[in-house]
């Protein structure tokens, strides 16, 4: 019987370059409630920790729980709503997603970004790709680097730890591999560059999608 193999990704930055639909819809949240708009390099550091830490730093001032939950509602529903027009798959995942099918992995992605989010950028970008399972941020579970999500795939898709890879561009996506117990890749074409991810424990880099089938055997 074939042995059962999973690669788990990150979304943001790892298949899909989406900033600048971020950026656009940060900035109309920081317009609306009276705060300085970010740039295009601001926002792709503060992206990795989930929507709520996004607004916390975009917004980078203390402001009273209240406000921020109507910031973070807000920018939530713009973003959702937006469709994502100028988000687009990374060069070559699409490719190597159909490979890594061939050789028989299962398919998972973590992120993140909130469920429903998550999962309109799925009917939009990822149709095409047969994904096993996708966990966002939804109550209930706790965000990486916690490896609750991970964890819990694992477990559904009934795969042995040592077979499992997550693939990531940021900070937690080399912890939460660190926590979970399994291999970890870190993909250098997103928003975090080498020393970045070294500092945090990463030790295999990749530097295209191609580069990850000589690793994802």
């Amino acid at each position: 019987m074939q042995v059962k193999k999973l690669a788990i990704f990150d979304l943001d930055g790892t298949l899909i370059d989406s900033v600048v639909d971020i950026l656009d819809c940060i900035n109309l949240m920081l317009e609306k409630f009276g705060f300085a708009k970010r740039n295009l390099e601001e926002v792709k550091q503060m992206i990795g920790n989930g929507a709520k830490n996004l607004v916390i730093k975009a917004i980078g001032q203390e402001i009273s729980s209240e406000k921020l939950a109507q910031c973070l509602d807000y920018y939530n529903q713009i973003y959702t709503s937006s469709g994502s027009p100028k988000t687009k798959l990374f060069d070559g995942i699409g490719q190597l997603l159909k490979q890594l099918k061939e050789r028989g992995y299962l398919l998972g992605i973590v992120t993140n970004k909130p469920q429903i989010t998550t999962d309109e950028i799925k009917k939009t970008y990822l149709k095409d790709y047969d994904i096993d399972m996708i966990i966002g941020q939804q109550a209930g579970l706790k965000i990486k680097p916690d490896p609750q999500s991970v964890n819990l795939m694992i477990e559904k898709l009934a795969v042995d730890r040592e077979n499992v890879y997550f693939i990531g561009d940021g900070e937690t996506d080399v912890q939460v591999a660190i926590n979970a117990n399994v291999k970890g890749v870190s993909v250098l074409w997103g928003y975090r560059n080498r020393s970045q991810l070294e500092k945090v424990g990463s030790k295999t880099f990749v530097s295209k999608p191609q580069d990850l089938l000589k690793i994802l055997l």
